[in-house]
């Protein structure tokens, strides 16, 4: 049997959160504890073939929907059930090391920086919008998407939620940026009346939110399952704010408490 790995990690957490996005693309996975080197692994596998060949080509279908450098290990038939050969090395590399790698880090790589804007999302889409309809009761409810696309891009998607809140004045949109145009991000409204960008829909408004920050906080290729809906993507300095903080007179100009302001709002969610 060729089985097809996509992930190795020492935290089960960062495994499970592996397997959370890749059903989030429609993926099915399952995660298999292994002892390497007297260290406990939690192995992150999506499919087992008796033909090599389709087992490549689960690699592939993988490699193309995520930019995760899966890899394949062969079962020993003549080796105890319990133990694996495995024709392909397992790397070995934390969740927080992609330097031998060109796939986006996983949505707990930056889990131990608190300002990161990569990490995972912690609050639940309920959570999110019962904060925010107490502040407006009239808010949209948009949890979900924050929720779903914060998983999918490996951003931080409830802290995400705080700067449109931020943003829109809790969705009340009190300054230059309407309802209507659903920028929940202030996306191209540089002051002085201009309203900025306008999206088609509310989900397509907060997909550009979270296309814009992962290209402040990455440098690697934009995933595939969504289309480009950010049309300022190309016009940010890549990789060149990987904090909130960041983010300061970059987002917002001048902005010098930016960064910090969302994370206040972030923290009182968190606190509700």
């Amino acid at each position: 049997m060729y089985k097809v790995f996509a992930g190795s990690f020492k935290s089960r957490e960062n495994a499970q959160e592996r397997v959370a996005f890749l059903r989030s693309i429609g993926i099915q996975s399952f995660i298999v504890t292994t002892t390497i080197s007297g260290e406990t692994w939690h192995q992150v596998q999506a499919g087992a073939y008796s033909s090599r060949t389709n087992a490549e080509n689960r690699v592939t279908e993988i490699s193309k929907a995520t930019e995760i450098n899966a890899f394949i290990a062969a079962e020993n038939q003549s080796s105890s059930p319990n133990s694996d050969f495995r024709s392909t090395p397992i790397p070995t590399v934390t969740p927080t090391d992609t330097s031998n790698s060109s796939q986006p880090p996983s949505p707990s790589a930056n889990q131990q920086n608190p300002t990161s804007i990569l990490g995972p999302t912690l609050l639940t889409a309920e959570q999110m919008n019962q904060y925010v309809r107490k502040i407006n009761p009239k808010a949209a409810l948009l949890g979900s998407f924050y929720k779903t696309l914060g998983e999918y891009y490996g951003i931080r998607g409830d802290v995400a939620f705080a700067q449109a809140m931020l943003e829109t004045d809790y969705f009340r949109f009190t300054g230059d940026v309407r309802n209507g145009q659903n920028n929940f991000a202030g996306i191209g409204a540089i002051g002085g009346g201009v309203r900025g960008a306008s999206f088609k829909t509310p989900q397509d408004g907060v997909l550009a939110q979270f296309q814009h920050l992962y290209a402040y906080a990455t440098n690697f290729p934009l995933p595939n399952r969504y289309p480009l809906v950010d049309l300022r993507f190309h016009l940010v300095n890549r990789g060149s704010a990987t904090t909130w903080t960041a983010l300061n007179g970059k987002w917002a100009v001048p902005g010098s408490t930016y960064g910090q302001s969302i994370l206040n709002l972030y923290h009182k969610m968190t606190q509700a």
